[in-house]
């Protein structure tokens, strides 16, 4: 590469940094940065490892140019305070846990927390907003996968199991869908059989497979018998199923519904935002991207099946519709509401039958029990709570339902009951406090007509308001890729209100 060529490239990734160094060190290392972040941002709506691990080396890099430059460049941020006391809270539960060996381990994901400061500092405020873009687009893949494979078909529908089918304890039954084995997708009876040929012996392969919509846990274990039958599960299939909740890429449909929630948000902030205003044609095109994405990622949002996520979507953009004072919100936010709610019930009904507006099925009642059951746990250890995962290890002792180990499935119970009530109410102040900071930078940028940044930071306000309503029923705080991608949206919207565009730096 001739050296012309050199500076070009490493102009480009300069021009979205906060920081210039000098130095050959400094200069590449906050380079990598860039880097870093971009692939951060490609990665996070699909792979968590690969995003943790784009992450792990951003901040690597982000330590080498700060030792080259003799200088700590920290973006300080209004949420600092409410961030250290929940960490510290947190931290004190695993200390004193009653496993104190799994709770410390846990304490690893922490370092998740410095995803928004790592972007704040290290992004130019207005050229971070192309992240943003970088995380819509890449979150458009998965979707566009969704469609197709919706379209398509997923896995195989059961006709029949033999007596000997390994699958017989699971409980699965005719007319249900097993879709991948050992975390690959599988179509056929001899795909099934190269997927565990391509396995030893003793080996303890998954299965995935679903109920009405409802994952339903099962497992193999790989044996000669099972390697040498042409058809190892013992089911015949009558084709591909298509009332499946879509999940992109990965497995986790929860996962999905809740980034297709917060994306949509964000374009639905931004479309509020630009509707209405003088009509130049950037306005107008702007508009335009921003209606279609809000449609592309609330149909992916319906297409979950997700009940209690599909209904925090359709509160936050009826609040929304009530606190944005313009004469075109309400009516935008009630056909969205009456488009999107009434697609919701139609793939409720058709994925999830008699789930639909029945919540004393299976799913809801396993999950009122579990929130029941962290209820009953939260007087006993008010103060520090039980210590995360603990409960684990004690889940029948404790009064859980069921031999299926997970969690209390809301975010609120299973934070009182992990780490105490103090740790609850720094929750809620944190919350508060990005929501109410990314309010009030909506009405500064919208002051100054910035209005990029203004819609940017209402999206992210509604998306923060989207993910804590559907947080009382749902534990995603505990999921690392809807953390990731939230804290990353947040760290991305930091410096907005700044006029200069330039982020600050501390020593």
């Amino acid at each position: 590469m001739s050296e012309e060529n050199s500076k070009t490239w490493a102009s480009y990734l300069e021009w979205p940094a906060a920081i210039h160094p000098e130095g050959v060190v400094a200069g590449w290392s906050n380079r990598a940065i860039i880097c870093f972040i971009m692939l951060f941002a490609l990665a996070v709506p699909h792979s968590i490892a690969a995003s943790q691990i784009s992450f792990g080396l951003g901040l690597i890099a982000w330590a080498v140019r700060d030792i080259a430059m003799r200088r700590l460049n920290f973006k300080r941020t209004a949420f600092d305070l409410p961030l250290i006391c929940f960490l510290g809270l947190t931290i004190l539960s695993s200390i004193f846990s009653i496993e104190p060996a799994v709770s410390l381990t846990k304490l690893k994901v922490l370092t998740l927390f410095l995803i928004a400061h790592f972007v704040a500092t290290n992004l130019n405020s207005r050229r971070s907003r192309l992240m943003i873009a970088v995380v819509m687009i890449s979150a458009l893949t998965g979707l566009g996968f969704s469609l197709c494979e919706k379209l398509t078909g997923r896995g195989m529908v059961i006709s029949s199991i033999a007596p000997d089918s390994p699958l017989v304890q699971s409980g699965l039954q005719t007319g249900d869908v097993v879709w991948m084995v050992a975390k690959k997708r599988v179509y056929s009876p001899g795909q099934v059989a190269e997927v565990i040929n391509s396995h030893n012996i003793g080996e303890v392969l998954s299965v995935e497979a679903s109920h009405d919509g409802d994952p339903v846990p099962a497992g193999i274990e790989v044996t000669a018998e099972l390697k040498a039958n042409p058809n190892p599960l013992g089911i015949t299939s009558s084709g591909r199923s298509r009332k499946f909740r879509i999940s992109g890429f990965g497995r986790q449909f929860l996962t999905f519904a809740e980034q297709m929630q917060m994306l949509a948000l964000i374009a639905f902030g931004s479309l509020l935002t630009l509707i209405g205003r003088p009509g130049q044609n950037s306005i107008r095109t702007l508009i335009r991207v921003s209606g279609l994405l809000f449609i592309c990622f609330s149909l992916g949002l319906v297409l979950t099946a997700s009940r209690a996520i599909i209904a925090s979507f359709i509160m936050t953009v009826i609040l929304v519709s009530i606190a944005v004072k313009t004469r075109l919100a309400p009516a935008i936010a009630l056909l969205a509401v009456l488009t999107f709610g009434g697609l919701g019930y139609l793939a409720l009904s058709t994925t999830r039958h008699q789930s639909t507006a029945n919540f004393s099925d299976d799913s809801s009642s396993r999950r009122i029990a579990y929130i029941k059951a962290g209820l009953r746990m939260i007087p006993k250890h008010p103060l520090l709570g039980v210590g995360m995962d603990s409960h684990k290890l004690h889940w029948k002792e404790w009064g859980f339902p069921g031999d299926y180990i997970t969690h209390t499935h809301s975010t609120p119970v299973q934070i009182a009951m992990d780490r105490g009530l103090p740790a609850l109410a720094c929750y809620f102040w944190l919350i508060a406090t990005i929501i109410l900071i990314r309010w009030r930078r909506h009405k500064t940028l919208l002051a100054k007509d910035d209005l990029i940044g203004a819609g940017l930071a209402l999206g992210v306000c509604l998306a923060v308001s989207g993910f804590f309503i559907s947080s009382l029923f749902n534990y995603n705080f505990g999921d690392s890729e809807i953390l990731m991608i939230l804290l990353g949206l947040v760290g991305m919207t930091e410096m907005d209100e700044c006029s200069d565009g330039q982020g600050q730096t501390s020593r």
